[in-house]
């Protein structure tokens, strides 16, 4: 059974979104995890690239292609406000198929959520590769 772990920074990002203030976008990403924790059909959905992109969910499924090109199966959940607009984070999770765990790494913002120049995303990467992930 497919388990979901939410690393420290990823709980460290979620609380900086609420202390800034956007509400919104903090209660769609909580229980968007809290939801994955406890629901094992929506955990398969999260290693299925390009789930939701047709609007039945109110969050969408992509792998980061170009960390993938380089050997990191990182993925990313962009999720839905319950008004219906995209959240500006995105939360960025790999998965480990042969522990069936699903690792939240981090919840950056857009904007540099692929930007593996970017202090935060490097971070991430060197929390992907510590974990060992084959």
């Amino acid at each position: 059974m497919p388990t979901l772990l939410i690393h420290g920074d990823a709980a460290d990002d979620l609380q900086s979104i609420k202390a800034r203030g956007e509400h919104a976008d903090h209660g769609a990403i909580l229980a968007f995890l809290q939801q994955a924790k406890a629901d094992t059909a929506l955990l398969a959905t999260l290693a299925e690239d390009w789930f939701g992109h047709d609007n039945a969910s109110n969050y969408s499924v992509r792998k980061v292609v170009s960390m993938h090109r380089q050997g990191r199966r990182l993925w990313r959940v962009k999720v839905l406000t319950l008004k219906g607009v995209t959240a500006e984070y995105r939360v960025l999770y790999a998965f480990d198929s042969q522990l069936q765990t699903f690792y939240i790494l981090g919840i950056p913002p857009r904007e540099i959520a692929y930007d593996q120049s970017h202090p935060r995303i490097q971070r991430l990467i060197a929390l992907y590769d510590r974990l060992g992930i084959t």
